[in-house]
Parts: C-alpha cells; sequence; structure tokens
C-alpha cells in the first residue's frame, strides 16, 4: 500500500491508525536491524584488518629474529654449549636442554644458571604427574600402592625446594663478598647431591608395585630420571664453574698483590 508523505500532515488521523502504526514500526525496526547488521559487518571488518596487520607485523619480526639469530648466533652457541656439556654424565641431554637458552656470550656462571632453571623446571613437570597419580590412587583399595607413590611425590617436592633454593643461591653468588662464596658453593652442592639421592630413593621405592600398571610405573621413573640426568648434569656444570671462578680470583689476588 503506497502512503503519500504529505498525507501525514493532511489527516492526522490517518496517522493515528492501527495499520500505519505497524508499518511504521516494521520501517523503524528494519532500519535499526539494517544499521545494526551493518556496525557488526564494519567491527568485524576492522577487528580483522587488526589483527591482519598484527600478525604480519609479529611473523615478520619473529621470522627476522630467527633467521639473525640461526644465520650466526645459534651455531656458535651451539658450540659453547657442547663445549661445557662434555664435563657432563648426560652430554647430548645437556646440549639439547640448553642450546635454546645460550647466547655466544653467556659466562660459565649463566650456564650453570640456566642448567638449574632446566632442572626445576622438569622437577615441578614430574611432581605435578606424581600428584595427579597419587590422587588416582587415593580412591581406590590398594593402599601401599598410594604410600609408595606418596613418599615418592614427598621426595620429589623436597627436590623442587632444594632446586629452588639452589637457583637463588647461585644468584646470590654474584651479589655477595668473595669470602662467603665458599659458603654458597657448599649449599648448591649439597642440595644437588640430595635432589639426586631422593629421585634415585624415589625411583627404588616404587620398584615393587604395580601403582594402576605398567605404563604408570614406567612413566613414573622416566620423568624422574629425567629430573635425576638434568640435575647430574646441572651440578656438573656449576662445579666447572666454580673452579673456573676458583682459578680466577686466586689469579687476579695474585695481580694484585704483585710489587
Amino acid at each position: 500500500m503506497y502512503i503519500n508523505p504529505i498525507s501525514l500532515f493532511t489527516f492526522p488521523q490517518y496517522y493515528k491508525s492501527t495499520q500505519f502504526s505497524s508499518i511504521l514500526n516494521l520501517h523503524s525496526h528494519l532500519a535499526f536491524s539494517s544499521f545494526y547488521f551493518q556496525k557488526i559487518i564494519m567491527e568485524k571488518i576492522t577487528l580483522s584488518l587488526i589483527l591482519f596487520l598484527f600478525m604480519n607485523i609479529f611473523i615478520f619480526s619473529f621470522v627476522g629474529a630467527v633467521k639473525g639469530t640461526s644465520s650466526v648466533t645459534q651455531p656458535r652457541a651451539n658450540k659453547l654449549v657442547e663445549a661445557q656439556c662434555r664435563s657432563t654424565r648426560y652430554p647430548k641431554l645437556c646440549v639439547s636442554s640448553l642450546s635454546n637458552y645460550i647466547t655466544t656470550t653467556s659466562e660459565p656462571q649463566e650456564l650453570a644458571h640456566v642448567a638449574l632453571k632446566v632442572s626445576l623446571a622438569k622437577a615441578i613437570y614430574t611432581r605435578a604427574y606424581v600428584k595427579n597419580v597419587c590422587k588416582q590412587l587415593e580412591k581406590t583399595k590398594s593402599s601401599k600402592d598410594y604410600q609408595a607413590v606418596k613418599e615418592c611425590l614427598n621426595q620429589i617436592s623436597d627436590g623442587v625446594s632444594l632446586l629452588f633454593n639452589s637457583v637463588k643461591e647461585l644468584h646470590h653468588l654474584s651479589l655477595d663478598k668473595e669470602s662467603e662464596f665458599v659458603w654458597h658453593r657448599s649449599n648448591v652442592q649439597t642440595w644437588l647431591s640430595t635432589v639426586l639421592t631422593n629421585a634415585f630413593t624415589c625411583m627404588d621405592g616404587i620398584s615393587s608395585y604395580k601403582l594402576g600398571g605398567y605404563k604408570v610405573k614406567a612413566t613414573i621413573k622416566a620423568k624422574v630420571l629425567n629430573v635425576a640426568q638434568v640435575t647430574s648434569n646441572a651440578l656438573a656444570l656449576f662445579n666447572g664453574y666454580a673452579v673456573r671462578h676458583k682459578d680466577s680470583h686466586h689469579s687476579n689476588s695474585g695481580k694484585i698483590n704483585k710489587p
């Protein structure tokens, strides 16, 4: 039905009619819907453009950084790590776990620091897994299996605390006086040795239990063994740093005291 706009002013009663009001409401609703729909589309287009531009900037920046690192720095860093890891008991694991975090300018203390942090991360991850197994066994009737895993969990948790303290202690080595170096060194060596002892005690303690199946027990042993191996490497790298630091200190002292 066609409505002459002039009739709105000429015939007020028509303006008030139900039929016209319905048409006007429908027209307003359609106009609002069209506006709202267009607004949503524009917002989505704007958001998509922003995300597209952001992703392109991020990707190109990331690729450029990776190319710059992989072409020059990373091979040199790998050689540095390989040279330092030769003194460890598990050199291949040492290289694979540290290569991505070491630069060509890394000093022995930084290398030992990174190795300790890797050990700490592994221990935290292992603790979470063993804790989950412990919760599952607690629901079963096998109290012996639960107690064995619970004891293992306690040992791993102690290891996490000791590794965390070792990371902090190594940080103090660069801040405190030289006279306190021996004290800090002894603490780190003792704590890391205890972590190793706890790890092997855990593996021995669960060896004679089922623990919910062969796969679960094998997984626990593999994770705990990995913690022991990276901690052994960290201890070797720390000892290497301690020896170099001692030699460097004596050398500098000799130069200062030389008449």
